[in-house]
């Protein structure tokens, strides 16, 4: 049988030397999701661009607008009920005043230096540094 297929962009943001993680709320916890950490981004709408729906998903959740860089890390799933494509953006230049949804109880600036204690997951702190090595070739290191 074909599933459907979901795309989501996440958006994983540098501020200078710093990356912006978000905490799930109890209720956007799933199963497969325990760590409760994320990027802000979410799924497109239809016929909604990938840019477009990235920039949207970013406002929405963070208040925030970014820059992107370009791709940084693509992941798929196929899941029982579809096949899940996420696409994560190494960005940078937050601008705005952030400003949590109800999606999220608590946001993060975490230093690149100190990464490495961080309580998220390993994966997903491989995901940040292959996104600020990105973003140091795209600032040329001096942000």
């Amino acid at each position: 049988m074909q599933k459907p297929y979901k795309i989501a962009a996440k958006a994983i943001i540098f501020d200078g030397d710093r990356v912006l993680v978000l905490r799930k709320s109890p209720a956007e916890r799933s199963a497969r999701d325990n760590h409760g950490w994320d990027f802000p981004g979410g799924g497109l709408e239809p016929a909604e661009p990938l840019m477009d729906a990235l920039a949207r998903e970013v406002w929405e959740e963070t208040g925030l607008e970014v820059k992107v860089i370009g791709p940084a890390y693509i992941y798929d799933e196929i899941q029982e009920e579809k096949h899940l494509i996420i696409i994560k953006f190494a960005c940078h230049q937050p601008t705005g005043s952030l400003q949590l949804s109800k999606e999220h109880i608590s946001y993060h600036w975490v230093s690149m230096d100190r990464l490495s204690d961080a309580p998220f997951p390993e994966w997903m702190k491989e995901e940040i540094r292959r996104a600020y090595r990105i973003y140091e070739e795209a600032t040329g290191g001096g942000h």
